[in-house]
């Protein structure tokens, strides 16, 4: 399986300026071979750059669980002026 330098952990790719962007060039940097490679090209110094990352479910639900705290609290100060309003216009 070949593996693109474009995907690789050493290479940084080249950008040029175009008028209100930056458009990506089909060559870059590789920092094993200390060369301008094609993004197109592979070697045997592929190291991927990309890491799967762990989803901790509880870290997730504890902050979701702060989130609706702080919303429902909103919620009954929201509440409260609305009757204190109600009260002082009858």
């Amino acid at each position: 399986m070949k593996h693109k330098c474009s995907m690789c952990l050493y290479f940084t790719a080249y950008y040029t300026k175009a008028y209100c962007s930056f458009l990506r060039t089909d060559c870059g940097h590789c920092e094993k071979q200390n060369q301008t490679v094609k993004k197109q090209d592979c070697c045997e110094l592929y190291k991927t750059k990309y890491h799967p990352r762990k989803i901790k479910r509880g870290y997730i639900s504890d902050e979701l669980e702060k989130a609706l705290t702080t919303i429902n609290g909103i919620k009954l100060i929201l509440d409260e002026r609305r009757e204190e309003f109600k009260i002082i216009k009858d």
